[in-house]
C-alpha cells in the first residue's frame, strides 16, 4: 500500500511541473494555469484522506500541511502582490512558496514531541469543528437571506446638490441577467409603493434578445418624477439593448450625459469591456455648478480616468463578490482573472476613485450562480444637500 501512496504522490508532482511548466511556456493561458492549479490541490487533500483511511502512517504530515501552506501562500501573495511579478511567473512563485513553507512545517511538527502533538491534536479538532459551524452558516445563509432581494436605503449628501433637490430619491436596478420576470416585476411593485424620482438602469440584463424587450417593458412600468434612464453591461448587445429602451421610453446612455432637472446633470458611458467609455464625452455639456452623477456598469472605468468634475459614480458589475466569507472577503477577487482589477474595495456599497469621487457599488440582482454573504440588491439613495 505505500508504494501505492508513493505512487500517487509521484504522480502529482509531475502533474503539478506539467501546468506550472504549460503555463510558463504559453501552452495555456494564464485563467486557464489558475484554473488547474486550484484543481491540482484537490488531488493531495484525496491522497491524504485516502492514505489516513487505510492506516498509512503519518499520511497527514506528507501532504496535508504542504497543500494548506500552499494555498494559504498564494492567497496571502495574491492578495497582497500587486501582480507586480507577471501572472506568468506568479503560479510559480506560490507553489514554490508553498512547498518551502509546507516543508518547513512538516519538520518542525514531526519533531514535537507527543505530547505537543497530542495538544496541536485538540487545537485542530477545535479549527475543524469551527470551520464547520462556519461553512454551514454560510450553507445556510445562501440558501435564505441570500435568496431575497434587499432594498438597501442609503442617502448621499454634498454642498452641489440643489436645495429644491434636498431628499430627492433614486432607484438603482443592475445586473439582473437571468432574473426571472416574476421576481423584475415584484422589483417595480415594490418600487412603486417606495416612491423614487428617478430610475436609474446599471446594465447586464438577460442576454437573450427578447428577454431584454420583456425586461424593459416591465421596468419602464416604475413609475418616476424624472423618467428611466441606463447603460448598457458587458453581457449586454447595446444595439438591441438601446433599441428596447427606447421602445419602451427609456433613455439610453452612451458617452452622453443630460441635463435632468437645473444644476443636475445625468451621464453615462459606455462599457469598459466591449466599447469605449469616455467620461470626459460623457459630462461635455455639464456645467460647473451642476450636481454631476454619473452611471458607469463597471467601476474600474472610474480609476482610468479623470472624474474631477464628477461629484457620484453608480456602478454594478462585481455582484457584491458573489460568495464571501461574512460579506468582509470575496475570494474571487483574490485569485486572479477578477471582474475587477481592484480588488475588494470594488464589492459592494461604497468606493473612491484617485480623485476623491464616491463611488455607489450595488450588488446587482443577478439571478445566476449561488450568492454566499452577497444578497441580491436594489440601491435606493437619498439626496441630502448639506
Amino acid at each position: 500500500m505505500r508504494k501505492i501512496i508513493w505512487s500517487c504522490y509521484v504522480i502529482t508532482f509531475v502533474l503539478l511541473l506539467a501546468i506550472l511548466f504549460g503555463g510558463l511556456s504559453g501552452a495555456f493561458d494564464d485563467g486557464y494555469t489558475y484554473r488547474l492549479l486550484n484543481f491540482y490541490f484537490v488531488i493531495p487533500v484525496t491522497l491524504f484522506a485516502m492514505g489516513s483511511f487505510l492506516g498509512y502512517k503519518d499520511a497527514h504530515f506528507k501532504w496535508l500541511y504542504p497543500v494548506l501552506f500552499g494555498f494559504l501562500t498564494r492567497v496571502v501573495v495574491l492578495q497582497f502582490v500587486n501582480l507586480q511579478v507577471g501572472l506568468h511567473f506568479l503560479p510559480f512563485l506560490c507553489a514554490f512558496l508553498g512547498m518551502v513553507s509546507g516543508i518547513t512545517a512538516r519538520l518542525v511538527l514531526q519533531n514535537l514531541s507527543k505530547s505537543a502533538q497530542a495538544k496541536l491534536k485538540k487545537i485542530a479538532k477545535v479549527v475543524c469543528a469551527t470551520a464547520g459551524a462556519i461553512v454551514l452558516i454560510h450553507i445556510v445563509h445562501a440558501v435564505t437571506l441570500d435568496r431575497t432581494i434587499e432594498y438597501k436605503e442609503l442617502f448621499f449628501s454634498s454642498p452641489n446638490i440643489p436645495a429644491e433637490m434636498n431628499g430627492y430619491r433614486i432607484a438603482f436596478v443592475a445586473d439582473t441577467h437571468n432574473l426571472p420576470m416574476y421576481q423584475l416585476k415584484a422589483v417595480v411593485e415594490e418600487l412603486n409603493h417606495r416612491h423614487v424620482d428617478l430610475l436609474l438602469l446599471g446594465g447586464d440584463f438577460s442576454a437573450a434578445y427578447w428577454a431584454q424587450w420583456q425586461s424593459m417593458e416591465i421596468l419602464s412600468q416604475t413609475i418616476t418624477t424624472d423618467g428611466i434612464f441606463g447603460v448598457e453591461g458587458n453581457h449586454d448587445n447595446y444595439r438591441y439593448l438601446f433599441e428596447a429602451k427606447r421602445a419602451f421610453g427609456i433613455v439610453p446612455l452612451s458617452n452622453n450625459g443630460v441635463l435632468v432637472r437645473e444644476n443636475f446633470f445625468l451621464a453615462g458611458v459606455e462599457d469598459l469591456w466591449n466599447r469605449n467609455p469616455n467620461i470626459a464625452d460623457a459630462i461635455e455639456n455639464s456645467s460647473p455648478e451642476d450636481f454631476v452623477l454619473l452611471v458607469s456598469h463597471n467601476p474600474d472605468v472610474a480609476m482610468k480616468q479623470d472624474t474631477i468634475d464628477v461629484d457620484l459614480i453608480v456602478s454594478g458589475h462585481t455582484h457584491g463578490g458573489q460568495i464571501t466569507f461574512f460579506g468582509v472577503w470575496a475570494p474571487y477577487f483574490t485569485f486572479g482573472n477578477s471582474v475587477t482589477e481592484y480588488g475588494q474595495q470594488f464589492a459592494s456599497t461604497w468606493a473612491e476613485s484617485p480623485d476623491g469621487t464616491p463611488i455607489l457599488i450595488s450588488n446587482g440582482l443577478c439571478g445566476y450562480v449561488i450568492r454566499v454573504f452577497a444578497r441580491p440588491q436594489v440601491i435606493l439613495l437619498t439626496l441630502i444637500q448639506s
